[in-house]
């Protein structure tokens, strides 16, 4: 399969990486870069991941919590006491160069870092079918790998982490749309980038989403401007329906 288009983005926004400016300034940034919204979504993602779990080099890391698809087995502990299974989710899979890994569940659960060149780990390389055709979606399978030392991870903090993600990706839109020309993102960006990165409260995320949300419905120029809008909209109207949900719903 062919996934230049990931690995050219990843080149650029390696090539244009600064470990000197604050996230909210390298999100709207990286969100400039790119050129289609699986973009949009590559360069919030990274965003997230650097903000959660303290990352601070230019390397990509994926989050891989998502297991038991298709009868596949959930990464564990084997008897040995080394991790076995697999990982049904991995985001940008042909270039990713480290792995967040989830092991075990509920209250015994524990995660460890893995780099891409780990003995075991396998990855599977998949591409989206009609939605982000530009996003590798991979598999991530370990056979018999030895687990290094689990990470510090706040469980509580974790629990926000699709908020977190949302937002990033949101921000990083902006950073497209105005890239193309779109004042309003520009203007968007100044009002919003600060409270949402560095307060993260629902009050903030919600004012995000609402002016993200009054734009989109008024600009129907973006099916002409950007390329492939009307097949992947839905990445930007999944992320606003997550951060508009009463906090009941959630």
């Amino acid at each position: 399969m062919d996934f230049s288009v990931e690995q050219t983005y990843f080149e650029l926004w390696q090539k244009h990486f600064d470990a000197t400016l604050a996230p909210k300034e390298w999100l709207a940034a990286s969100g400039a870069l790119a050129g289609s919204l699986s973009e949009v979504f590559m360069a919030g993602y990274q965003t997230a991941m650097r903000c959660q779990f303290g990352i601070n080099d230019s390397a990509w890391a994926a989050f891989c919590v998502s297991e038991g698809v298709d009868g596949l087995p959930p990464v564990e502990l084997d008897d040995a006491g080394l991790l076995t299974g697999v990982k049904t989710w991995v985001a940008a899979a042909s270039v990713v160069t480290s792995f967040w890994v989830k092991v075990g569940r509920g209250s015994e659960a524990f995660y460890v870092v893995l780099p891409r060149e780990t003995k075991g780990l396998s990855l599977t390389l998949n591409r989206n079918e009609g939605f982000l055709p530009e996003l590798c979606i991979g598999r991530l399978q370990l056979e018999k790998v030895s687990p290094p030392a689990p990470q510090v991870v706040s469980k509580a903090e974790l629990k926000q982490f699709p908020k977190l993600e949302a937002s990033c990706i949101l921000i990083a839109s902006l950073g497209y749309f105005a890239s193309q020309g779109f004042t309003w993102a520009s203007d968007a960006l100044v009002r919003h980038s600060g409270p949402v990165i560095d307060q993260r409260s629902d009050a903030a995320l919600a004012a995000l989403a609402l002016d993200l949300q009054t734009f989109i419905k008024g600009a129907p120029e973006l099916s002409v401007k950007l390329p492939g809008w009307d097949r992947d909209r839905r990445l930007i109207e999944m992320y606003l329906g997550m951060l508009l949900k009463q906090p009941s719903e959630r």
